[in-house]
């Protein structure tokens, strides 16, 4: 009688031991796609940040570029491609602030949105065009953009292998991804690395493809 009450004790702690261990795989694998899904909305910042740091270094390169043309150089002044532009700016970013479409859009926004709408009228001139294309061709503005991508995809703790920057409907888009190393249990799911990627487009840019010289599809590794 005591044999068999100690066999099913035996039997019993068989059990609960082969339940625990189910319980700390269904646990370990919970615990990881709850992990991925986290560095999913990692990679998700990851591109939406590059994507618009890169749009904002381009608006920054370009103005500056047109700005410091008309008020530092004698040809500027002189000859005023881009004459009254600034102020065009100015007068397209306080049009746009009482508008009720642009209620939630910040200063800097509006300022960017309206030089956007500036230039892309600007560049309907034929002697404009040319010009921009001229002065631009001196400078690295696309080399700043794609540095930027990298930039902030690193300081986001994304990886450069495999990330892409791509030009499309005026749009800057970077497609990049954020590892993934699973937790394991026993062997359980262990060494497991996954790159999980995620693509964003920044704003739109209607003088874009205008003026990128660059391919469409830039690797960034």
């Amino acid at each position: 009688m005591m044999e068999k009450f100690k066999n099913e004790q035996g039997n019993i702690a068989l059990f609960v031991l082969g339940m625990l261990g189910i319980m700390m795989v269904l646990f370990i694998f919970i615990v990881n796609m709850g992990f991925a899904l986290t560095v999913k909305e990692d990679s998700a910042t990851t591109v939406q940040q590059a994507s618009m740091a890169a749009s904002s270094v381009l608006y920054e390169n370009v103005r500056n570029l047109i700005y410091n043309y008309e008020h530092d150089t004698l040809e500027g002044a002189v000859q005023a491609f881009f004459r009254d532009i600034e102020e065009k700016v100015d007068q397209k970013a306080e049009e746009l602030s009482s508008n009720p479409t642009y209620h939630d859009w910040s200063a800097n926004e509006i300022e960017l949105e309206a030089f956007d709408i500036v230039l892309e009228n600007e560049l309907d001139r034929d002697i404009v065009r040319a010009k921009l294309m001229d002065i631009l061709q001196y400078e690295d503005i696309e080399e700043n953009v794609i540095d930027m991508a990298k930039q902030t995809i690193s300081q986001n703790g994304g990886e450069l292998a495999g990330a892409e920057l791509a030009i499309h409907n005026n749009r800057i888009y970077v497609r990049a991804s954020n590892e993934m190393e699973s937790v394991s249990y026993d062997g359980f799911m262990e060494g497991i690395r996954k790159k999980i990627y995620q693509e964003s487009a920044g704003p739109k840019i209607d003088f874009l493809e205008d003026i990128w010289t660059y391919d469409s599809l830039i690797q960034l590794d």
